[in-house]
């Protein structure tokens, strides 16, 4: 049966009430881990593509998904994971990654047979070895490929439900009279961006500035670029271009958002990028949620004049302050266009806790 007809028929079977479970419960169970993983979401798509290989063709090893290792019996986990897993993301809202589990580390280099008792180096190194497990119980005949992939479905099916009810609920409750203050609102900013793997957030409140004051500035903030895509992959010069309306197609502003420190290297790694760019910006800023070092914003100063291009390092909680101060009238337009940018990411960017959790801070500043 081709690939595709199998997945329509995975779909059916996981939208059932009761969808058959594997055979084995110690399977299912490692099953059920796998994609109820939170912190780590490439082994699901591991074991879809796999076990979708191994339901489409029953003579190849599940656990051989890299056809470097040329046993007769491996094949291209990365072939069936981009050409047909990848397209139940969209048409399921499946709660996965948008890019193949064969880029990530720890399964990008490997070349040898998935076993759960390799000490794997990503983490939690538990996900790892239960996705192994899972793929060596199709092997071991404890488990029927078919049943694996309709079993894993059920369960992204139900944690999807489970994380768009928890969305709506929180949604629902509403908030006050919105009489928020400028420094109320930059409080709620600082709470959100100290939350655990909240790396996208300040690019976020930034587009979210530019959404509320661009026009008044007679610019705007081009789309957003997808998390963690490398600028060479994408054709960007960071992480948002600002252009001004007057003159679209080039970019006067660019901004780099970085979640950790600037360090002098990323500074010299953008001044490269603006000399080879056609169109140079006239500004390239770094906005960080961290400490600035004198050495770094000295040396960035440096730049305009062999460049032409004026470099500055921000800080991205005294970058809103100041222009939420300055344009106080518009700061809960502001507070709606983060939230509204927040809540349009992916889970794989924006992880569904953080949405809640600045839901959960909003109502509470509010009531």
């Amino acid at each position: 049966m081709d690939p595709r007809a199998l997945l329509v028929r995975a779909v059916e079977r996981a939208g059932e009430a009761a969808p058959p479970p594997v055979t084995a419960p110690e399977v299912a169970a490692a099953l059920r881990r796998v994609m109820r993983c939170e912190s780590n979401r490439a082994p699901a798509r591991l074991v879809l593509a796999c076990a979708l290989a191994k339901a489409h063709r029953p003579e190849l090893d599940a656990t051989e998904p890299y056809t470097e290792i040329r046993s007769g019996r491996s094949f291209s986990g990365r072939r069936y994971d981009e050409e047909y897993v990848a397209d139940l993301l969209p048409a399921h809202r499946l709660p996965l990654n948008p890019t193949t589990a064969f880029l990530t580390p720890t399964l990008r280099n490997a070349n040898k047979p998935l076993r759960s008792t390799t000490v794997f180096e990503g983490r939690p190194r538990q996900v790892y070895q239960d996705a192994a497990f899972v793929l060596e119980s199709l092997e071991a005949g404890t488990a029927n490929a078919e049943d694996v992939l309709a079993q894993a479905l059920a369960e992204l099916f139900a944690l999807r439900d489970e994380r768009e009810a928890a969305l709506g609920a929180a949604l629902s409750a509403g908030g006050g009279a919105g009489t928020l203050s400028t420094e109320d609102v930059l409080t709620l900013l600082e709470q959100h961006l100290s939350s655990k793997r909240a790396s996208r957030l300040p690019v976020l409140v930034v587009a979210a500035l530019y959404r509320t004051l661009g026009a008044l500035a007679g610019e705007q903030a081009l789309t957003l670029g997808a998390h963690n895509a490398a600028d060479a992959r994408t054709g960007t010069l960071g992480d948002i271009e600002v252009e001004v309306l007057a003159a679209p197609g080039r970019p006067a502003t660019v901004y780099e958002v970085k979640a950790r420190p600037v360090t002098l290297g990323d500074v010299q790694h953008a001044a490269r990028k603006v000399a080879a760019a056609v169109t140079p910006p006239e500004n390239y800023l770094f906005v960080t949620t961290h400490p600035i070092e004198r050495e770094v914003s000295d040396f960035a100063r440096t730049l305009h004049d062999r460049t032409g291009v004026e470099f500055a390092v921000l800080d991205a909680l005294s970058f809103a302050r100041h222009l939420l101060h300055f344009f106080h009238r518009h700061r809960l337009t502001f507070l709606n266009a983060y939230q509204e940018l927040l809540l349009a990411e992916p889970d794989s960017a924006v992880r569904p806790e953080l949405k809640t959790a600045w839901l959960a801070l909003r109502r509470s500043a509010e009531s």
